[in-house]
């Protein structure tokens, strides 16, 4: 996905508990995007070590504390109580108001393995108002009257906000102030947890602005980004990262992004190789802790994930949690 436009830029939330999830990102982004602009939005004030690593690589920290304040008041009037952290999330929408014509936002647990200029410019190439990749509605919207009407409508994808590309002022805060308003009294019909989430996807659909898919427009890429999806990823001898999933619709499709969403940072995590091809060497003794956490992250996931073990731990628990 080549860019045409100078004006695109790329926007990353990140603050330092997540700082190894970050130097990755930015290795990566780095190695596919020697020249795209990157700016970091720090999720709150706990953020010098990843403001280090986004200048070191060539980027920069944009900040807006008032509409940061702003937005975060939102996030706020919307939290039940589930996500601490949630109105910090707010902040990546302060994009819409950043220095860039077009943008991509782009969540910090995630690789970059290709140019993403394209996709940070796709507003404007494309004309589509936003394009984004993975796309799950259960996480978005609760059943009810709004996901359905939304639907009826051809709207309600139900995209992620961890990976998406706009233009600048589609939304003003006033707009998304007002809109705001409005969730706090349908709040039971949207997700419990995901606030940012289901308020950009509500910003769209409630405005009855289209939404689409990157893969859609751009049949290279695979349809999903998200580390647990099946199949494997590997690079081909031209360099690209491709998706292994032969027999399946996405086999040697290009994969764009490698996401964790959900998902710890360990060894044992799916396509823990691939993170750490961007990460500092590490030592003999290094390799061998990984490859020994690996191994037993690897029985204790086909543990979890057997549903007769799963069935019988959860009988266990139950039975030692009932009253007595």
């Amino acid at each position: 996905m080549e860019n045409t436009d100078p004006r695109a830029g790329v926007f990353v939330l990140a603050n330092d508990r997540v700082a190894d999830w970050f130097s990755a990102f930015v290795a990566s982004f780095r190695v596919y995007n020697p020249a795209l602009p990157l700016l970091l939005i720090p999720f709150d004030e706990q953020s010098s070590r990843c403001e280090a690593l986004v200048r070191q690589a060539g980027g920069d920290v944009y900040r807006d504390d008032a509409a940061f304040e702003r937005l975060e008041r939102i996030g706020r009037d919307l939290e039940i109580g589930k996500t601490a952290t949630g109105p910090h999330w707010f902040r990546r929408f302060a994009a819409f108001d950043g220095p860039f014509d077009t943008f991509a936002y782009l969540d910090c647990r995630m690789l970059v393995l290709a140019d993403a200029s394209g996709f940070a410019a796709a507003a404007r190439s494309h004309d589509v108002p936003l394009v984004h990749y993975d796309a799950v509605i259960n996480q978005v919207y609760n059943d009810g009257p709004i996901r359905a009407g939304f639907c009826r409508q051809g709207l309600g994808h139900g995209f992620s906000s961890n990976i998406w590309a706009s233009r600048k002022r589609l939304f003003s805060l006033e707009q998304m102030e007002a809109a705001g308003k409005e969730l706090v009294a349908v709040r039971d019909q949207m997700n419990p947890r995901n606030t940012d989430q289901f308020f950009l996807n509500y910003l769209c659909d409630s405005h009855g602005l289209r939404a689409c898919h990157i893969a859609d427009l751009d049949s290279r890429f695979a349809h999903s980004a998200w580390a647990k999806d099946r199949g494997s990823v590997y690079e081909d001898a031209g360099g690209v990262w491709r998706k292994w999933d032969f027999g399946g619709l996405q086999h040697r499709r290009q994969m764009l992004f490698l996401h964790w969403a959900g998902i710890r940072l360990h060894p044992a995590m799916p396509h823990f190789s691939v993170y750490r091809r961007f990460c500092e060497p590490r030592g003999p003794l290094g390799v061998l802790s990984d490859s020994v956490l690996m191994a037993a992250g690897t029985i204790g996931y086909w543990l979890r994930s057997n549903r007769w073990v799963n069935t019988a731990y959860h009988r266990l628990w139950n039975r030692t949690k009932a009253p007595r």
